[in-house]
């Protein structure tokens, strides 16, 4: 996992797991506070498919709605849909969590990364639903929050986390390029055999880490 909202997720739901999993009666919002904004809850119901039951502002802001009552299958590409439900199902037949690659195509034409987590969440018989996280690690980060707005998305990647009690492999978060600057002819100057251009070494831009609270688009 890349995300810190992913790692104190991840170590939230550990420290509720029992032999039964992780009850749902369990996770408290009050003991999340930090992390509300990226999460969300999903119900494995076998009629009606998993569907949200809650959904952070953060994530709402993503797609330009709250997704409380949609079906979560409906928000990936149909070539993807097949393969995310098998997924869920897995997750809800063996107590396993899930941790994805998401691609997001934005209003603006721009592409987003994201990694999301699906934890198990035990109900009185079986698995009745998930918990989950959504956080940006990368790709085009578009300050318009209308133009950020996701209308598509992919799964890039995906794989299943060890039971409760086994140590997870964690990696440190993606740090983002920043694209050659372009500049002018104008701005280039001769110094004997040298060019010279203005400016010099400065940090890219990164993710934004601020400690788990995740409350930007």
């Amino acid at each position: 996992m890349k995300h810190e909202t992913s790692v104190a997720l991840h170590d939230y739901w550990q420290s509720r797991h029992g032999r039964a999993g992780a009850p749902a009666g369990q996770i408290r919002a009050a003991e999340l506070a930090p992390l509300l904004a990226s999460l969300f809850l999903l119900e494995f119901d076998l009629s009606a498919g998993p569907r949200f039951r809650f959904c952070g502002a953060a994530i709402s802001a993503r797609y330009g709605r709250d997704l409380a009552n949609e079906d979560f299958l409906t928000l990936w590409n149909s070539s993807d849909r097949p393969l995310v439900e098998r997924h869920l199902r897995i997750v809800s037949m063996r107590s396993a969590g899930l941790v994805a690659g998401v691609m997001g195509e934005t209003v603006g034409g721009g592409f987003t990364a994201f990694e999301m987590v699906i934890l198990p969440l035990a109900g009185e018989s079986g698995t009745a639903g998930a918990i989950g996280s959504m956080a940006r690690i990368g790709g085009h980060d578009e300050l318009n929050r209308i133009h950020a707005r996701l209308v598509a998305q992919s799964l890039h990647s995906s794989r299943f986390l060890p039971t409760a009690g086994h140590s997870v492999e964690r990696t440190p978060a993606l740090a983002m390029r920043a694209a050659p600057e372009f500049r002018p002819p104008e701005a280039r100057r001769r110094y004997r055999h040298l060019t010279l251009l203005p400016g010099g070494k400065r940090s890219s831009p990164c993710l934004n880490r601020a400690p788990l609270t995740d409350n930007q688009p």
